[in-house]
């Protein structure tokens, strides 16, 4: 495998970044996870917009373009033969001496490593996911801004750990309220009596990029939906459940804390926006 180091494709045993960066260090920087289908990066935009303004977030100045990153990001993919794959984009603030000042980084360091995936298998989506509530809160607004996609992961870590041991695919985090806000790598949808319901931002979430895709589709295939906060008891009265994300796309949740969603399988309306979903990927 090559990585774009930053400007040289390099092998991967040769990918070698300094333990004085400050994205190993204090996971000081920012990142996108996007997917590519048939030799195409899907909503390539969408995400660098994301990147430039988390960056700008932690005033972090990126020294090159758009066009630079695009071209990079296609070099990485041609470099490596892939049609069908994750590219995983991130950008640090640098070398720098050990210290929280963040002055002092002569340079960012930027790492686009790219990997063969055409989806997860399609039992997955016939049958669903578990997932469960954990105690792990998602980090208050107040204290980072969850706009921000940072590399500081720690927080989902640990409560994608407690699910892990709760034996679920995925943990549904609350925020200091108590209403539901996203999952570790997915924002999260309930369907209840033909209504399509997700947090809003302000429930303190990652605006994703395919949460907003489908919030789109629901609205122009006249599907109600309506971004509201609600508490996590919602769920066992909803008739379906599902996550997004670039890689999940759409991806039914069918069980929480091992209680059934519904019927206990994926609905119809989960699957009819997976579908208009993957229309825009062909």
């Amino acid at each position: 495998m090559l990585i774009f180091l930053n400007n040289s494709l390099v092998p991967e045993e040769a990918a070698k970044v300094s333990v004085l960066d400050r994205g190993f260090l204090y996971g000081d920087g920012v990142f996108e996870t996007l997917r590519v289908y048939s030799g195409t990066i899907f909503h390539c935009n969408d995400h660098l917009d994301r990147l430039f303004q988390s960056a700008e977030a932690i005033y972090l100045q990126l020294p090159f373009t758009r066009d630079y990153l695009i071209e990079a990001l296609y070099k990485t993919l041609e470099a490596n033969h892939l049609n069908d794959a994750y590219l995983r984009l991130s950008v640090t603030r640098g070398v720098s001496e050990p210290g929280l000042d963040i002055g002092g980084c002569p340079s960012s360091t930027l790492t686009i490593i790219a990997k063969e995936f055409s989806g997860y298998p399609d039992n997955l989506y016939q049958s669903g996911i578990r997932a469960a509530v954990v105690n792990t809160r998602r980090i208050p607004a107040s204290a980072l801004n969850p706009a921000i996609k940072s590399l500081n992961f720690l927080n989902n870590i640990m409560a994608r750990v407690e699910a892990t041991r709760l034996n679920a695919a995925e943990a549904i985090m609350l925020n200091m309220e108590g209403y539901v806000a996203e999952g570790t790598v997915s924002n999260i949808f309930m369907v209840k009596d033909g209504i399509v319901k997700t947090p809003p931002l302000s429930a303190g979430i990652l605006n994703g990029v395919t949460r907003s895709i489908v919030i789109d589709l629901l609205k122009e295939n006249g599907i109600p939906v309506i971004e509201q906060a609600f508490y996590p008891n919602e769920f066992y009265t909803a008739d379906e459940c599902f996550v997004t994300s670039t890689l999940y796309e759409v991806m039914p949740m069918t069980s929480i804390n091992g209680s059934a969603v519904g019927s206990g399988q994926p609905g119809s309306l989960t699957q009819t926006i997976l579908n208009l979903f993957r229309r825009l990927t062909t």
